[in-house]
């Protein structure tokens, strides 16, 4: 593998996992204000109720998710300004 498309795959992945951390940490964030209690992480605990459950699955997961494809935006265009091209394809 060449070192451009190592150095990609780095800064991908890192702005991937920096984006699904904050995103994370705002929707609890949010959902604390919003409903003035912790999201439901555990599916055990015998005060989950499924809808919560399904509910911060749906939020959570979409707000990751989201993250994720700005911090790849995010990162392509950083690429682009520095080096002037694309970043390397698979």
């Amino acid at each position: 593998m060449d070192r451009e498309r190592t150095l990609w795959l780095v800064l991908c992945a890192g702005t991937a996992i920096g984006a699904g951390m904050l995103a994370r940490r705002g929707a609890s964030e949010a959902w604390r204000r919003t409903r003035h209690e912790e999201p439901p992480i555990n599916a055990d605990d015998r005060d989950a109720n499924w809808r919560n459950l399904m509910a911060w699955a749906a939020v959570s997961g979409f707000c990751v998710a989201f993250a994720r494809v700005i911090g790849r935006g995010v990162a392509t265009g950083a690429w682009r300004q520095t080096l002037g091209r694309n970043p390397p394809t698979r």
